[in-house]
Formats: C-alpha cells, sequence, structure tokens
C-alpha cells in the first residue's frame, strides 16, 4: 500500500488564524499544534474525491468530513466541538455525530470502544457500593452507552445526566459493571 508524505505550508491572515484558533479552542501560540491532527482529515477528503468517491450534498460532506476528523483525532471530540468545527448549533452538531456513527459504525467501531473505555475511566465512585460519576463531554457517546445497556440480557439502569451539570453522568454500579465487562 502506498504512502504519501506532503509537508505543507499554509500562509493565513491574522484574522483567519484568530477564527481558525477560537473554533479549534487553543490560543494563537499553539494553532499549529492543536490544528496538525486535521490535516490528515482534509487530505483524505481530496483523496477520496480525486479517487471517484463524489459528494452529493452538503451533509454528505459534512459526514465524510466528521468520519475522518474522528478516525484522525487521538480523542473523541466533544459536542461542543463539534459544533465550532462545523459551525453548527450544539443540538445539529449532535444530530451530525449520531449520523455520522450509525452511517460508518464498522469503521468507528474502534473509536467507540476508546471513546468508551475512557468514559469508563472517567468513573469516580465517591463510596463503595454508591453509583459511579464520570465527566464527559459528549451526550453522544453517552446514548451509545444507554442503548447497549437497554440490549443487555439483564437490563441495566440508563446513565443519566446528574442534576445542575452539563457533563457529569451517574452511572448505576449495575450498569458500570456491564459496561466493563463490554469494554475490558
Amino acid at each position: 500500500m502506498p504512502t504519501l508524505t506532503i509537508n505543507a505550508t499554509i500562509n493565513l491572515t491574522d484574522e483567519e488564524a484568530a477564527a481558525v484558533a477560537d473554533a479549534l479552542g487553543c490560543p494563537l501560540t499553539q494553532l499549529q499544534a492543536k490544528f496538525a491532527p486535521y490535516a490528515p482529515a482534509a487530505m483524505r477528503e481530496y483523496l477520496d474525491m480525486f479517487g471517484g468517491q463524489a459528494m452529493t450534498s452538503v451533509s454528505d460532506a459534512r459526514d465524510r468530513r466528521l468520519l475522518a476528523i474522528l478516525l484522525a483525532l487521538a480523542d473523541f471530540p466533544s459536542d461542543e466541538t463539534i459544533a465550532r468545527l462545523f459551525s453548527l448549533t450544539g443540538s445539529a452538531a449532535r444530530a451530525l455525530l449520531r449520523t455520522t456513527l450509525s452511517r460508518h459504525r464498522n469503521r468507528l467501531k474502534g473509536v467507540v470502544v476508546a471513546a468508551a473505555k475512557k468514559f469508563l475511566a472517567a468513573c469516580n465512585q465517591a463510596q463503595p457500593g454508591g453509583d459511579w460519576e464520570a465527566r464527559y463531554p459528549s451526550s453522544v457517546l453517552v446514548e451509545i452507552l444507554n442503548v447497549q445497556l437497554a440490549a443487555a440480557t439483564q437490563p441495566r439502569a440508563p446513565i443519566r445526566r446528574k442534576p445542575g451539570t452539563f457533563d457529569t453522568y451517574v452511572v448505576a454500579n449495575g450498569a458500570k459493571n456491564e459496561l466493563a465487562a463490554l469494554y475490558p
């Protein structure tokens, strides 16, 4: 299989650099390091297009771009990061993520497994035998985990958002054990 190594320099205006840094949630001094993981995703889009995989709509283009980003990044992006990158509302970003994860579930299986393991690693238990809590920035991943809990041979309580928080979830002990068995 051929491997392409491409080095490119892109000149940005101050306004462009500021807008991209804002979208990536970083200061200008970290722009190059924060942007670098996205470069292979952009290259993949051109390779797919040149290879004959036509995109017929804007939603198809967004779907493919998010697929490439999910495959390129080391960490599962937050719902808000997707909203900023694609200039979407939070609900539209979550809908795009749901669609992309559904359409490309086989290609993204490893990404979802890694994200589920990070969710489980974020779980902390205040008292032995009690519920677990986890801060995690993707409500869509929590939805996926809840679908798996509902389909378990012994259905478990769903993961729920902790009242008064945006990104903290409560995981019942049985649900945590079920997910730990699914994602060792």
